[in-house]
């Protein structure tokens, strides 16, 4: 399972748009292989998705923080977050992934979006 965290927000306009992605990914995927987790302001958080996977007998997962840079609040909450969960779920192991804007994917991604040509409006 991969869970993603976002930052978290009380504004709903905004939550919603996190959770159509997360919505459109399980549609794809299926609904047990990404969750979604928020750091602040409203759940579920990442301790209420790995408790979850852990009482249903998920083995393994993986987090991924929606945020451009490791350091900040993946270091500074995000990590201690996932060590926490680990010593408190044993069953379950859990892998914290570098953030996404670190992962080769997203470079890569940026890198097309640069390349493509912009539209030229009439």
């Amino acid at each position: 399972m991969l869970i993603l965290v976002a930052h978290g927000s009380r504004d709903p306009d905004w939550r919603a748009s996190v959770e159509r992605m997360i919505e459109s990914l399980q549609a794809e995927l299926g609904p047990d292989r990404v969750r979604l987790a928020y750091m602040d302001h409203t759940p579920p958080t990442l301790d209420d998705v790995v408790a979850e996977a852990a009482q249903r007998g998920v083995a393994r997962v993986r987090v991924l923080p929606l945020f451009l840079a490791n350091e900040g609040h993946v270091d500074r909450d995000i990590r201690p977050g996932v060590e926490r969960v680990s010593r408190a779920q044993r069953t379950v192991g859990v892998e914290l992934l570098p953030a996404v804007g670190q992962h080769r994917f997203f470079r890569e991604m940026l890198a097309r979006i640069a390349a493509e040509e912009p539209e030229v409006n009439a």
